[in-house]
């Protein structure tokens, strides 16, 4: 496998239109992995005359995706299709891959775990019986001879070896651990890559990348070493990030607004804290960002999102880790109520692995921007947003001055305060 090549581009850079171009000037095969159908129905159209298909599933006749694409690589075909099938490729789908010398375009980062709905006292209850064995953190299954039904998916994850326990807790690991070896060539097209837990999947299996841009040549856009890119844009103009110290005093804390906050602060007597911002969402949108109600967007911790929800605003709900999608270019007034940071078993069970440290700061920066890039700013045009977590606003706004640097890879950082401060010092003595 050649060096993995990284377009590490703003939003609207140009990756996609870049890649269709190289693609319609190859003569080599291709996969496009794309989060969503309409990007994959992009790939298709953009590329007519390379025929790209995708893979179907007839539930009539019994079979699923996977086995339609292994049909569609015994052909030679250019593919276009999902993260989620491209977590699930098998042993067979690999190696049609490797034989038929396939370059694999990755339209954003792929997730590298998710979480497993299986009762934690059915996988005790397998080891207990040695049905299933631990090696470390990895769930093992044992029983070759098991045929029922029951536990067939804890099989089929634990025989990929990609079912982990971490801290009891199950996850799989969507990332099959040799995928991108398998592969002639890979390009990814993301933003912030070098904070992205998938480097810290390349660093542990020593797969080496290198950094590349977009440029337009001949009125298109093509794909450029990162040094012949031009980065330096303005955004601060267009970006107008509420300055109002009362709506804001909520998230002066280092850590508020993060996942863990919200846990706590759902557990007080009344919710304070919880009520606060709900009433600040409610006159950020009333009197600051006054607009029609279908040009607005918010986002705090996914699951605690009825907790703030209120009248006028709740159908604006978009996901704080939302990407690659067009379909939010409307919308004009934005509130991010989200402190974000890389999960801690996330980062220990990597860091074990042998992964260094990642940025957390920038890894937040890179969630955040994505996010904001659903919105209107995509097509140039100005947006309102509100962010109460001091953190979060801090890089941000130190983003948009590297940004209209030309210097938005370089990394940022948020001061701790002083009460963060002292809380460490007290835990250390």
């Amino acid at each position: 496998m050649e060096t993995v090549r990284v377009c590490d581009a703003l939003c609207g850079a140009g990756k996609t239109t870049a890649c269709i171009n190289m693609i319609n000037r190859s003569d080599k095969k291709f996969i496009f992995i794309t989060p969503y159908l309409a990007e994959v129905e992009r790939i298709i159209k953009g590329c007519s005359q390379k025929n790209f298909v995708t893979p179907t599933g007839k539930y009539f006749d019994g079979h699923t995706k996977l086995q339609d694409i292994n049909r569609l690589l015994k052909q030679g075909r250019n593919i276009a299709s999902t993260h989620s099938l491209f977590a699930n490729y098998t042993e067979e789908t690999k190696e049609l891959i490797r034989s038929h010398s396939y370059t694999l375009i990755l339209d954003e980062v792929i997730d590298l775990f998710r979480p497993v709905g299986i009762d934690k006292g059915d996988i005790d209850m397998l080891l207990r019986k040695n049905i299933a064995s631990k090696s470390g953190d990895e769930i093992v299954w044992a029983d070759e001879e098991y045929t029922g039904v029951t536990f067939n998916e804890i099989m089929q994850m634990s025989k990929s070896k990609n079912l982990i326990d971490v801290g009891g807790s199950l996850f799989f690991w969507l990332v099959p651990i040799d995928i991108f070896q398998c592969f002639e060539s890979v390009y990814i097209l993301t933003y912030l890559f070098e904070h992205q837990p998938l480097k810290l999947f390349f660093d542990i299996h020593n797969i080496s990348y290198e950094l590349i841009g977009t440029k337009v040549e001949n009125g298109t856009y093509r794909l450029c070493p990162i040094s012949e890119m031009g980065r330096r844009i303005e955004l601060k103009s267009k970006i107008h990030i509420l300055k109002n110290e009362k709506l804001n005093e909520i998230g002066d804390e280092y850590y508020a607004l993060s996942s863990r906050w919200f846990d706590k602060s759902l557990k007080e007597n009344n919710r304070p804290k919880i009520e606060k911002l709900k009433n600040n969402l409610a006159n950020v949108f009333r009197y600051h960002f006054i607009g029609e109600a279908d040009k607005r967007m918010w986002a705090s911790v996914n699951q605690y999102r009825k907790s703030i929800k209120g009248k006028g605003y709740s159908n604006g709900f978009i996901s704080f880790n939302r990407r690659a999608t067009n379909e939010f270019a409307h919308k004009k007034f934005l509130a991010y109520c989200v402190n974000v940071f890389l999960q801690p078993w996330m980062v220990n069970y990597l860091k074990k692995l042998g992964a260094e440290q990642i940025n957390q700061d920038m890894y937040a920066l890179s969630i955040l921007v994505q996010w904001i890039f659903r919105s209107s700013i995509r097509n140039g045009e100005e947006i309102w947003i509100y962010v109460p977590s001091k953190r979060m606003r801090i890089i941000l706004e130190k983003w948009l001055d590297n940004l209209s640097r030309g210097e938005d890879l370089k990394p940022v950082t948020a001061p701790r305060d002083e009460s963060f401060l002292r809380r460490q010092n007290e835990r250390v003595r």
